[in-house]
């Protein structure tokens, strides 16, 4: 079954958890991510591909480990931020995964004391996250993935300086980007500017 993609522990939770297999779009993301490329997924509501996201970080984030994150996650808006958030938390707990949630309506002191505390997974909001990271709220010496969901929307909300000056500062990491659109002008900028080669995934 599509589920022998992912390793036996993700596999025995996604089957309690109602998820018994994968759709075209997941597939599809599964086999590049294993591979190691850069991904943009593109993708509509509905289409599974923050699902594709939640698998790919517990894909990478595979042991618990002390310190600072592992996994980096900016979500479009505090919404989408605390959904994704209390999706990992389901799948992190039996796995002793720890994941942070950084949003702008929560309070940045007690988010940067549980972030301080070691975590391997942080999700959070553009504007929050490079707040904390400009004030050394954590540390990307460690970091695997880097994800951004949705891009598009955090184009047009005029987060592109924030993501490009994070971006920057990364070691190198396997990036996953998702959106519902990558064809507009301020998306093709941000790319373009950042350098890196993408396997673009979608479904017709």
């Amino acid at each position: 079954m599509a589920l022998d993609k992912l390793r036996h522990e993700l596999q025995e939770l996604c089957v309690k958890h109602g998820l018994l297999d994968l759709n075209e779009l997941q597939l599809k993301v599964m086999d590049a991510f294993r591979a190691g490329k850069n991904l943009l997924i593109e993708g509509e509501e509905g289409s599974g591909k923050t699902t594709a996201i939640l698998l790919s970080i517990l894909q990478r984030v595979d042991a618990p480990s002390e310190g600072s994150p592992r996994a980096l996650v900016i979500c479009a808006n505090d919404q989408k931020a605390i959904a994704l958030h209390a999706s990992l938390e389901k799948y992190c707990r039996p796995l002793d995964l720890t994941v942070d949630l950084a949003n702008d309506k929560g309070n940045m002191l007690m988010q940067r004391n549980a972030i301080f505390d070691g975590t391997e997974i942080l999700v959070g909001t553009p504007k929050r996250l490079y707040d904390l990271y400009i004030q050394n709220g954590y540390n990307v010496g460690k970091l695997k993935l880097f994800v951004l969901d949705d891009l598009y929307d955090m184009m047009r909300a005029g987060h592109k300086i924030q993501l490009a000056r994070l971006s920057e500062s990364l070691p190198k990491c396997q990036h996953v980007y998702a959106s519902h659109a990558f064809s507009d002008r301020k998306t093709d900028d941000f790319l373009e500017e950042l350098g890196l080669v993408y396997a673009e995934i979608s479904i017709d």
